[in-house]
């Protein structure tokens, strides 16, 4: 069984519930699509504890390569480039190698399925448009891709004998079984900033024997995330966001 995570944004809180959860249920293959860090008021908290995991594979996010100095910050919100740069300047220096380093998507695991942060296509892309969507699919081979960064759980399935495209609004609790004669781009959510409108972080397991994946939200203790933002004097508005899931 594989953990998939996304948009950890340096939210502690979020990660140790589903860190509670994995060792419940004894998960130790953890894949991670990127944006570890930004937003969020513990970016070394948050490493340190990735790295312990030693994930099974992994990919940088837009939030990971600016708040290593490696990539400029012109397209983020002002809060997003004030939380940019506070984790910049509290970043231990081994943590701000250890993002700087990380890999490139897409990224092929072992014939069994592609990760990416925000395409295929390109790193830093959105998957929200049907072009996109379609670009997306022609850019990796294989039946299955995982991409992260909108923070909106759910996949798209491509039936190509069929010509149909369909957005899957996936349900919490319930095996999705992906079906043999169609191929899917799936997005587990955001563990640490979901955008959904539901403040429970996201993600997926990923059953590779029976090709099927399950969403999980899970509570965490949101108002301690929140009142951690403020007293590192982060953005008023990225703690509001967290009560609110957008």
């Amino acid at each position: 069984m594989d953990l998939i995570l996304s948009d950890l944004h340096s939210n502690l809180h979020a990660l140790r519930a589903v860190l509670r959860f994995a060792r419940r249920r004894a998960i130790q293959r953890f894949v991670l699509l990127g944006d570890l860090v930004g937003y969020g008021a513990h970016p070394n908290q948050v490493l340190d504890k990735v790295r312990e995991l030693r994930p099974r594979f992994l990919v940088r996010g837009n939030h990971d390569k600016v708040c290593a100095g490696i990539a400029q910050d012109e397209a983020f919100s002002l809060p997003a480039r004030q939380a940019a740069d506070w984790t910049r300047d509290h970043l231990r220096q081994d943590n701000s190698r250890f993002l700087s380093e990380l890999p490139i998507g897409p990224l092929a695991i072992e014939g069994d399925y592609v990760i990416a942060h925000g395409s295929p296509v390109d790193e830093d892309a959105y998957l929200l448009h049907i072009r996109e969507i379609g670009r997306a699919f022609d850019a990796f081979e294989g039946p299955l891709c995982f991409f992260g960064h909108t923070h909106i759980p759910g996949c798209f399935e491509l039936d190509e004998a069929r010509g149909q495209l369909n957005w899957i609004t996936l349900q919490p609790g319930s095996w999705f079984q992906l079906q043999p004669q169609c191929r899917y781009l799936v997005n587990p959510g955001s563990v640490g900033q979901p955008r959904d409108r539901d403040p429970r972080a996201s993600f997926l397991t990923f059953d590779p024997k029976r090709r099927r994946v399950r969403l999980h939200r899970l509570d965490y203790d949101v108002e301690a995330a929140a009142h951690s933002l403020v007293a590192a004097g982060l953005h008023s508005t990225l703690a509001e966001r967290l009560a609110l899931g957008i």
